[in-house]
């Protein structure tokens, strides 16, 4: 929040624009003079705090960029100027959420997740149609034709992610089992890791024998810990989300918990979550399969596009109406 004030100096008080901001453990303070008390108006004080606001912001990001430069260990593509441009969208998705009141934040986080949860459950051969979705979502409607698989998988992973949405609850082995086992809830009773090998059509990988599970998933876990202060949240979230669809722990719904564990690590680090639509799926299947072979340049560049493509279709329109 901008503050207005006074300054005395020599029996003249002085009026100032002041803002204090936290980027890490820093404090920084920004101010705009004014000028004295008696010579400056309402009507130009409200002006003034308009263009302050914008100075405030391009001096948030730029900091926020200094920050990261400080902080983390940066290779292309992910340079100074993307994460520029990533910082400046986070900045308005934060504002968008400070600015609206609770209801109307609640309803763009409903028509997020849904749009989310529809998109990527469709990934993974959902056939429902947005329609369908929306009506089995909010209306509580169920089509006649509607096979009863994909109305749990509506249902279950709406649920789990508007939760997830509001969690601040740490990443661990049991944490990820609970979130599969509330995924896969009436729809498969394998829970906890699986027991028998699994194959993932129309991509050339070798998973993890289910025997190696365990410890694989622990040494994910350590990456995570080791990690997570080191690199930047966005490739972060998608380089654990690669380590854990090459595990791919589970009989079932790897996928969408991974999705949401990839958005759980951003929303964790105060960005804004992401869509992966099912019309990119053969790209975001290439940057996978790229990353396999530790060539993660593509699955950092398909990051930063999904990033960009998400805010500005969809989080933008609001932030226009601030």
């Amino acid at each position: 929040m901008v503050f207005v004030q006074e300054r005395k100096s020599k029996g003249v008080i002085y009026l100032y624009l002041d803002k204090s901001i936290r980027i890490g453990k820093r404090v920084y303070k920004i101010s705009r003079f004014l000028g004295k008390k008696s010579d400056v108006s309402k009507e130009k004080i409200e002006k003034e705090k308009k263009k302050f606001a914008l100075e405030v912001d391009k001096r948030i990001v730029s900091l926020l960029v200094v920050e990261a430069k400080r902080k983390y260990s940066l290779e292309f593509p992910l340079t100074l100027d993307e994460i520029q441009k990533i910082e400046e969208m986070n900045l308005k998705y934060r504002e968008i959420k400070k600015s609206l009141n609770k209801k109307d934040w609640a309803d763009i986080k409903k028509r997020f997740v849904a749009n989310f949860v529809f998109e990527s459950n469709a990934l993974e051969g959902n056939s429902l149609t947005l329609r369908n979705f929306s009506d089995i979502i909010f209306e509580n409607k169920l089509a006649g034709t509607a096979d009863l698989r994909e109305v749990y998988d509506a249902k279950n992973s709406y649920a789990v992610f508007s939760k997830l949405f509001n969690s601040r609850k740490e990443i661990s082995e049991s944490f990820i089992i609970n979130l599969h086992k509330e995924i896969m809830k009436n729809i498969d009773e394998r829970v906890g890791y699986k027991n028998i090998p699994n194959i993932i059509l129309g991509r050339k990988m070798n998973l993890t024998e289910p025997k190696e599970v365990p410890r694989e998933m622990k040494k994910l876990l350590k990456w995570y810990n080791d990690n997570k202060e080191k690199i930047y949240p966005l490739e972060l979230a998608f380089k654990f989300h690669h380590k854990f669809e090459k595990i791919h722990p589970f009989a079932d719904g790897n996928g969408r918990v991974g999705r949401m564990l990839l958005n759980y690590i951003l929303i964790k680090n105060r960005y804004y979550p992401i869509i992966i639509r099912k019309t990119h799926r053969n790209n975001y299947l290439k940057a996978l399969e790229a990353a396999d072979n530790s060539r993660f340049i593509p699955l950092i560049r398909f990051s930063l596009e999904k990033a960009k493509e998400t805010y500005r279709k969809f989080f933008e329109v609001y932030y226009q109406y601030l």
